[in-house]
């Protein structure tokens, strides 16, 4: 693993990931130094598609998870906000179908490190612009990339969407991006 400052401490959580509800993970990966909470606490939220706004329900649980950093970089807030807003949809639109998901939240001095958890393994693949730029759909993947680090992880559940938004003024070095984008949910 890579050294931040110190060794990873990396332990693996029996049981592993679970919702308020099945199914259950085997077995969930946490680098302590990357990321805070634990798989089954507070830092996650089960959504639903049958909900009636799981994109409003998931922007309020970022929100309050956020709302000590909102007192000194609201800007850090609103960026994490919009690309939760963004990775719900994309469940919601090409994955979640009628059953359940997840989004998890890991809150850092430098940066917010965001989940979210749907049962389609598939990983999403970019959308070709058009010349003009004025497709219906397909941007909401290049707007989270714009604020930060992105990327998908097949699992036995589906797949996994991480992002990690640096805090404003914040820029995440090398060996950050790489330790951060070994992180697994399996």
């Amino acid at each position: 693993m890579a050294h931040l400052g110190r060794p990873l401490e990396v332990r693996v959580v029996a049981g592993g990931f679970a919702g308020p509800s099945k199914p259950r993970i085997p077995r969930t990966l946490w680098c302590t130094d990357l990321i805070v909470g634990s798989a089954n606490g507070s830092t996650w939220r089960r959504l639903s598609t049958a909900s009636t706004n799981p994109v409003k329900t998931a922007r309020g649980f970022v929100g309050r998870r956020l709302s000590r950093v909102a007192r000194t970089d609201r800007e850090h807030v609103d960026d994490v906000t919009l690309a939760a807003s963004e990775l719900v949809t994309n469940a919601i639109c090409h994955a979640a179908g009628n059953g359940p998901f997840w989004i998890g939240i890991a809150v850092r001095p430098r940066w917010t490190h965001l989940y979210v958890i749907d049962a389609d393994r598939t990983v999403p693949k970019p959308t070709p612009r058009d010349g003009e730029g004025l497709s219906l759909s397909g941007r909401g993947v290049p707007i989270v990339e714009s604020l930060g680090l992105l990327w998908f992880v097949a699992g036995v559940y589906g797949k996994t969407a991480h992002a990690v938004i640096p805090r404003t003024g914040e820029t995440l070095t090398d060996n950050e991006r790489g330790a951060l984008m070994r992180l697994a949910i399996v």
